[in-house]
C-alpha cells in the first residue's frame, strides 16, 4: 500500500484562547504530544481593504505582519494594526464579534510557529466572558463557514474544527482547583479582573453558575485616573505599564515619565499630581470593585478566588478588605505559571488551567495515555506570594511582585519595530 504523504493528513493542533481587552493570550501545541507554546498579540483590530494587505511587508517575523481576509473582508491585527493602521482595541465591542478575525489570526501564527502546513485539524478552546458564552452557538457556527477558507500571508488555510468548547473566564482555574481538591470545592465566588470587564461566576456545591459580567476592568481604573490628569490620552500605549511599575503606593518618581512637560521641576510635579489622582483612582476602583462583589456573594460562601493580571494590581486593597470581612481569598487558584508563560505571570494562568483541562480531557476522550506532565514543571519560583491562599485574620501584608521575569525563547512577542 502506498504510503499517505503528511500534508494528505492534516495535523491535529489543540488552540486555547483568551481574547484579552489589552492582549490575546493563547496556547497551542500539537496533539497529543508536541509541546505547548504560547503566542500573544495586542488586542487592536484595523480593517482594511486588500490593497492595504498587500502593501505590507511579506518578510520579517511572522507576529509583526498579522492579517487575514475573511469573506472579502481583511483585518490587520496587533501591533502592526496601531501602528500603520490606527488600530484599536475595541473594548465597547463584544467578544466574541471580535473573534474571528482573532481566532484566525492566531491560527495563521500557529502554522507559522510550528512550521505546519495550510490545511490543519483544530481542537478549539475559547474563554469568553459569561455573558457572552450564549453566543457560543453562533459563534460557532460562523467559524465554521470561515475555517472552509481564509486568506492569510501564507496563501489560503482551511480549518477541519474537531471539537469547539466556550469557557466563561475563569473556568480554567476552577476546573484546575477542582482536580487538585478532588472535587472537594468549597462554596466559592470565582472574580476575574481582567483589561476590559470583570467576570464573576458562584460555585454552590460544586456547581458553577452561568455568572455574570460588567466594565470593572483596568480600562474603567484607566479612564478614571486620566479624567483626573491633563494632557493624557487613554489610549497612550505606555499608561498601564506605568501605573503598574508605580505600585500600591502611586510612587510619583515612576508616574513622571507619563508627563508630557519638558522642564525637570515642571515634570516633578507633574509626577506628584498624578500620584494623587491614581491613590485617588485606585480607591474608588477598589470601592467599586467591593461594592459590585457584596452584590453577588451569596451568605454561605466561604472562599473568593481571584485571578487577572487586574487582580493583581489591586491586590493589597482586596486582601485587606476580605481580612476584615474574615472571608478566605485564593489567589489564581494556586496556579503554577510554567517557565513559557512565565513573562506574562499570573495573567496566563486561567488559559494555562484550560488548556490543561482541555487536553486532559481530549485525553480521557480518545483513551490517549500520557506519560509526561504537560508543562514542564516551573524552574524559577516566584518571589511574590501572588499565589498563595490569604486566610481570613491574617495580619500579613502581602504586595504583589511586579517585576518581570526573563522572556524564555519559546515565548512569541509582537515586534515593536514596525
Amino acid at each position: 500500500m502506498a504510503k499517505t504523504s503528511d500534508k494528505s493528513q492534516p495535523k491535529k493542533i489543540v488552540l486555547t484562547l483568551d481574547m484579552g481587552g489589552s492582549k490575546t493570550k493563547a496556547i497551542a501545541q500539537e496533539y497529543p504530544e508536541g509541546k505547548p507554546q504560547v503566542l500573544l498579540m495586542d488586542s487592536e483590530v484595523a480593517d482594511v481593504s486588500k490593497a492595504s494587505v498587500e502593501s505590507i511587508d511579506a518578510e520579517g517575523l511572522p507576529e509583526s505582519r498579522v492579517w487575514v481576509g475573511v469573506g472579502g473582508e481583511y483585518y490587520v491585527l496587533g501591533e502592526l494594526a496601531r501602528r500603520r493602521f490606527k488600530g484599536i482595541s475595541q473594548l465597547r465591542e463584544l467578544k466574541y464579534e471580535l473573534a474571528i478575525p482573532k481566532v484566525c489570526a492566531m491560527i495563521w501564527l500557529v502554522k507559522e510557529k510550528l512550521n505546519l502546513h495550510n490545511d490543519v485539524a483544530l481542537y478549539l478552546n475559547i474563554l469568553l466572558p459569561p455573558g457572552e458564552v450564549r453566543d457560543k452557538e453562533q459563534l460557532e457556527t460562523r467559524l465554521r463557514e470561515v475555517f472552509r477558507g481564509f486568506e492569510t500571508p501564507a496563501g489560503r488555510m482551511r480549518v477541519k474544527m474537531i471539537r469547539y468548547e466556550v469557557a466563561s473566564e475563569g473556568s480554567g482555574v476552577f476546573f484546575h482547583r477542582r482536580r487538585v481538591l478532588d472535587g472537594n470545592t468549597p462554596n466559592s465566588l470565582y472574580v476575574m479582573l481582567g483589561y476590559r470587564n470583570a467576570s464573576v461566576f458562584l460555585v454552590m456545591g460544586g456547581v458553577p453558575s452561568r455568572g455574570i459580567t460588567c466594565d470593572l476592568g483596568m480600562s474603567w481604573l484607566v479612564n478614571n485616573f486620566v479624567s483626573k490628569v491633563s494632557g493624557l490620552s487613554q489610549d497612550n500605549p505606555n499608561i498601564v505599564g506605568v501605573l503598574v511599575e508605580a505600585g500600591a503606593d502611586c510612587n510619583p518618581q515612576l508616574l513622571k515619565k507619563l508627563s508630557r512637560k519638558r522642564k525637570a521641576d515642571e515634570i516633578k510635579a507633574d509626577g506628584q499630581l498624578m500620584s494623587k489622582a491614581l491613590l485617588l483612582a485606585r480607591d474608588e476602583y477598589q470601592r467599586a470593585i467591593v461594592r459590585w462583589l457584596r452584590s453577588q456573594m451569596e451568605e454561605d460562601v466561604c472562599e473568593v478566588v481571584f485571578c487577572g493580571g487586574t487582580a493583581d494590581y489591586i491586590r493589597y486593597e482586596i486582601d485587606a478588605y476580605f481580612q476584615k470581612e474574615d472571608t478566605r481569598v485564593s489567589w489564581h487558584g494556586g496556579i503554577a505559571i510554567p517557565d513559557i508563560a512565565g513573562s506574562m505571570g499570573n495573567r496566563m494562568a486561567d488559559v494555562v488551567a484550560l488548556h490543561e483541562h482541555m487536553v486532559l480531557e481530549f485525553d480521557r476522550v480518545t483513551n490517549y495515555k500520557r506519560s509526561q506532565p504537560l508543562f514542564d514543571a516551573p524552574t524559577v519560583k516566584p518571589t511574590s506570594t501572588a499565589n498563595t491562599l490569604v486566610e481570613a485574620n491574617s495580619s500579613a501584608k502581602k504586595v504583589p511582585n511586579y517585576t518581570p521575569r526573563e522572556i524564555p525563547k519559546e515565548f512569541l512577542t509582537m515586534s515593536d519595530k514596525i
